[in-house]
């Protein structure tokens, strides 16, 4: 399977959480609960057991033990392996840094940051700002090309410049503040700061 077609928001969540530490299934989606993760990626259970098989074909993940405890149903536990880490932290890095990912795409990203060091982080989000700032002057020479078209012909280039304006100010002041520490970076095994 390409890798590319293995990116998924179901498979990042699951790399992601893994990195943590070692769970099961029903822990991921209690820890995405208590997060707030299943409000932005509205992953069901199923769509999680769906992509055990692929990451466990493409060596991402492994299974570290079976058990039940009492009645429940039997639950295996999943870490992630050292290749699943590798491609983990390479999505990370691609779709944080390039402002062609969707929103989807980079809010995904934003959830499973922690993988990556935080100066890593900084250093992408910043990336992206910059990319996002070379489109805005793209835009705003294409805009003047136009010349003497009637602005409400070009609605739609002013409300994307407004996006992709909003877009970059918010980054910035995000870097901004992980940079000078106004916002606390996790502490654990994959939090690396």
């Amino acid at each position: 399977m390409s890798p590319r077609s293995l990116r998924t928001p179901v498979t990042i969540a699951v790399l992601g959480l893994l990195a943590e530490q070692p769970r099961h299934v029903y822990d991921m989606r209690a820890v995405m609960r208590e997060r707030g993760h299943d409000q932005v990626l509205r992953l069901k259970n199923a769509s999680m057991y769906d992509a055990l098989p692929r990451l466990l074909t493409e060596r991402l993940i492994e299974e570290v033990e079976t058990a039940r405890a009492g009645n429940r149903p039997e639950r295996t536990v999943y870490r992630i392996t050292p290749a699943g880490l590798t491609r983990l932290t390479e999505w990370l890095r691609e779709m944080l840094s390039d402002p062609a990912h969707d929103y989807v795409a980079f809010t995904t990203a934003l959830l499973f940051m922690f993988a990556l060091p935080r100066a890593e982080v900084i250093d992408l989000v910043t990336e992206r700002a910059d990319r996002i700032d070379t489109r805005i002057a793209e835009l705003d020479s294409a805009i003047t090309e136009f010349g003497e078209v009637p602005a409400i012909f070009l609605t739609d280039q002013f409300y994307g410049r407004a996006l992709r304006c909003a877009e970059r100010d918010w980054l910035r002041g995000f870097a901004d503040d992980l940079r000078h520490h106004r916002l606390t970076w996790p502490k654990g095994p994959s939090h690396v700061d």
